[in-house]
């Protein structure tokens, strides 16, 4: 059925075209398809273009750096223009990412056209949710169409490691990026026409995004070149990219108009969930890139094999997912963050010890479930203890600020595992086991850090005098940019 209305109960009555809303919702079909992807595509790029060990993890990370320093503004943007005009421009940049990463003669272009497709990914996806949300008043229409979107989130995610998986095997790895053009295409002329209210003309600090955007790929790129680049080189990158942090908090404070409240940053329950996360996602996305490489070019499996193989974690996140909330409700964010932490631990030092040595229904399949169970617990509990920590007028920053840590979080560990020599390429001699342990090593000191940031008290309260415990709130409904990446 295209169109549907609300029920009596959800007035004002409104009119859906389902049509339009799975359109919309497709963007996230595409940004987790291009997450997940790369750990597929990546051994046959490395052959094709001979990328080195730096280009393969800035290829790898381009995508998640554009996300993170650019979600922040892109959110004011949406609110500031028309946000039909930010979706469709949003949508047609990944469009125009995925064609540069397709016709991408060397590494370096191909870094470019990742970086474009996060760009997209970071415009499109804020004003998606907001279309969504305007055109349905709260209700069970508006809480139907959201939980569209995250499930192409999730599906997406597996997909990406199927679908391009297949075309790599099949046609290459071109192909693998040629096949979201017509869906891009498709989302372009289907909403093309959608209505959308003027924005409120806010100015938006493009300066304040450049500056965070350039911190996070000049720390990324110094932390990857550790062993290569001369220490003068790093030295000066890491100083460059201070210089652009610090540019940063200035013009927040001297404009008022930092990209996160206060409130929100001097929170310890907000610092500690955005350090688990971290950690969390540095592990996982270097996990699964080592995986993608050590499957591809030392156990000879052909990319659609490889899809097929790391399928089981994202299943395993989807199915348990739905549980994550209900287990914080009952025992409370901490210990469920806690053991999802330490179970994605051990299934990192289980795969570095025996995994990639036993057959993989004994060695690889268990420990991915193992993982995918443990980000279904981590990610919830640790957004309900941001979110329980912060007014309801910070949830959408505070989401924006989860979606950071866990995206820069996926970049520099990447960038670790390539700055300790624990990629595992032909003539290296470098076994898989190495990254493993440094991924269960970024699990174990984000929690540490976590630790140092919660509040000493044995009550759960939030951590600010006079505050008083409140019962775990669902995730709010915009909280939708970190839904993608959840899915890994």
């Amino acid at each position: 059925m295209q169109e549907e209305r609300q029920s009596p109960d959800d007035e004002p009555a409104t009119k859906v075209s389902w049509w339009r809303i799975g359109f919309i919702c497709s963007v996230l079909l595409l940004e987790g398809m291009s997450s997940s992807s790369i750990n597929v595509q990546i051994a046959a790029l490395r052959s094709s273009l001979e990328l080195s060990p730096a280009q393969l993890q800035l290829t790898a990370s381009a995508f998640l750096i554009a996300y993170a320093g650019l979600l922040p503004a892109a959110g004011r943007l949406v609110d500031a223009w028309r946000r039909r005009a930010m979706f469709l421009i949003g949508v047609g940049v990944f469009g125009l990412g995925s064609a540069l990463c397709a016709a991408a003669p060397s590494g370096w272009w191909l870094v470019c056209g990742r970086f474009v497709q996060g760009a997209g990914a970071a415009f499109s996806a804020p004003a998606a949710i907001a279309l969504i949300t305007a055109s349905l008043p709260p209700g069970r229409l508006r809480n139907k169409a959201l939980a569209l979107y995250g499930a192409m989130g999730a599906a997406g995610f597996t997909l990406g490691l199927v679908v391009p998986g297949f075309l790599v095997a099949q046609l290459g790895w071109r192909a693998s990026f040629l096949v979201y053009l017509p869906l891009v295409a498709a989302v372009l002329v289907v909403t093309r026409t959608l209505s959308s209210a003027p924005g409120t003309g806010a100015r938006v600090d493009a300066l304040a995004a450049v500056a965070l955007t350039a911190a996070v790929i000049l720390s990324v790129v110094a932390i990857g070149g550790i062993g290569d680049a001369s220490p003068w080189m790093v030295a000066g990158q890491l100083a460059v990219a201070g210089v652009f942090a610090a540019v940063l908090i200035h013009r927040g404070r001297r404009r008022g108009t930092r990209m996160f409240p206060a409130g929100v940053l001097r929170s310890a329950r907000v610092l500690a969930a955005c350090a688990a996360l971290a950690g969390v996602f540095a592990a996982i996305v270097a996990s699964m890139y080592l995986t993608g490489l050590e499957l591809a070019l030392s156990r000879h499996y052909d990319e659609f094999a490889v899809g097929l193989a790391l399928a089981p974690q994202s299943i395993s996140n989807a199915s348990v997912g739905v549980w994550g909330g209900r287990l914080v409700t009952r025992f409370g964010p901490g210990r469920v963050l806690a053991a999802g932490m330490a179970l994605v631990t051990c299934a990192l030092v289980y795969l570095g010890a025996v995994g990639f040595e036993l057959p993989y229904a004994l060695g690889l399949l268990p420990a991915t479930v193992a993982i995918g169970c443990g980000v279904a617990l981590c990610y919830p509990a640790a957004s309900i203890m941001a979110m329980d920590a912060v007014r309801p007028q910070e949830h959408g920053t505070t989401s924006a600020l989860l979606t950071v840590f866990q995206n820069v979080g996926g970049a520099l560990g990447l960038a670790l595992v390539t700055a300790f020599g624990a990629v595992p390429l032909p003539g290296s001699g470098q076994g898989p086991a190495t990254g493993m342990y440094l991924s269960a090593a970024c699990v174990l000191v984000a929690g540490i850090a976590a630790l140092a940031f919660l509040p000493r008290d044995s009550q759960g309260t939030r951590g600010t005098p006079g505050s008083h415990p409140e019962p775990p709130q669902h995730l709010p409904e915009h909280d939708h940019t970190s839904r993608k990446m959840s899915t890994s």
